[in-house]
């Protein structure tokens, strides 16, 4: 989802010229976004703002990127839980986006931008309003995506697997996405539906046609086949033998392989994943080691365990995850 969230933001980016590119401040805040200086870009932007110069078609693009920057200054300060900043440079990009559109109502990466904002603030409703407000001026598949996302978060699964389902009848080309990224979002979506057999044949699907373009990746096709294995053991199927001819493309020594081998019985949950220092994927592992492991403890029946371990999740995991997202889910039907 994030990634999608991130394709997103470079649309926004990216939409349109600016009209008046003499204009030094507003060059070097374009510059300063090519290189990612976000906040010397905000600065920059600022700068050209309260000059009291710009043209109307120069406001809209200072408007419009400085909002972007405000929100990829959100996601960084999310990442390292500075959540407050975070709410606050969001504000700042709701009202940005909402001034570009003064200036010019056509321009669909603008409602694209502030929808991604919408919903990283939990603003469902206003989100999927402003995707459909995009999707009339350019159906793009990643707005369907975006939208998809928001009915999910919100709650609304038959809404957004619809929508996932209508994204794959789309063309994908430029999108910046592959195929199988629609088919785990869909089956993300079917698992908090608690539609489990469905779960496992998107997830199943996103693995075959994911693996040959993802055979470097060596966190991929572990955190796939977790995914795939929970589905299909809560849909009562057992899965043992195809889960271990997975596990020969997989190191079982080093996380996230260990998680396989614990499924497989050849490892206990205490070998799962060493500490680890390393800021911010330490945060993720530990993430995935706490979900994945309220997962094990719900197959097992233990309701008390497996909350601990959702609650562990929402403590440690980024607040914009699927993991994050299901933890809460699983949580509230644990009456948590």
């Amino acid at each position: 989802m994030i990634k999608i969230l991130l394709v997103a933001t470079c649309i926004v980016l990216s939409g349109g010229a600016l009209q008046a590119a003499s204009l030094d401040d507003l060059k070097a805040a374009t510059a300063a976004v090519d290189k990612g200086s976000t906040d010397e870009a905000i600065g920059l932007f600022t700068k050209a703002l309260t000059a009291g110069d710009l043209s109307p078609a120069d406001q809209f693009a200072a408007r419009k990127g400085r909002a972007a920057e405000y929100t990829v200054k959100s996601l960084i300060d999310d990442a390292y839980v500075r959540l407050d900043q975070a709410r606050g440079s969001r504000e700042r990009a709701i009202a940005d986006f909402t001034a570009a559109l003064g200036f010019k109502t056509d321009d669909a990466s603008v409602y694209v931008g502030r929808a991604q904002v919408y919903h990283l603030n939990d603003q469902y409703d206003q989100a999927v309003a402003d995707i459909d407000a995009a999707l009339k001026l350019n159906n793009a598949v990643v707005s369907h995506l975006q939208r998809a996302a928001s009915l999910r978060s919100k709650g609304d699964y038959d809404a957004a697997v619809a929508g996932y389902t209508a994204a794959l009848g789309l063309d994908m080309k430029d999108s910046g996405l592959e195929g199988w990224e629609i088919y785990n979002e869909r089956g993300y979506a079917q698992f908090l539906a608690q539609r489990f057999e469905a779960a496992a044949a998107d997830f199943d699907k996103a693995l075959t046609i994911g693996a040959a373009a993802r055979t470097e990746d060596v966190l991929w096709i572990p955190y796939q086949a977790a995914w795939l294995h929970i589905a299909r053991a809560r849909a009562g199927q057992n899965d043992a033998e195809e889960l271990a001819r997975t596990a020969k493309k997989i190191d079982l020594k080093t996380w996230p392989g260990t998680l396989i081998a614990f499924y497989l019985g050849q490892a206990t949950i205490d070998q799962l994943s060493p500490p680890s220092s390393h800021g911010n994927m330490g945060r993720g592992r530990e993430c995935n080691l706490a979900f994945f492991s309220g997962e094990h403890a719900l197959l097992k029946t233990d309701s008390a365990g497996a909350a601990g371990q959702f609650q562990r999740a929402r403590a440690v995991c980024n607040i914009h995850s699927t993991t994050y997202l299901a933890a809460g889910v699983e949580l509230k039907r644990l009456g948590k």
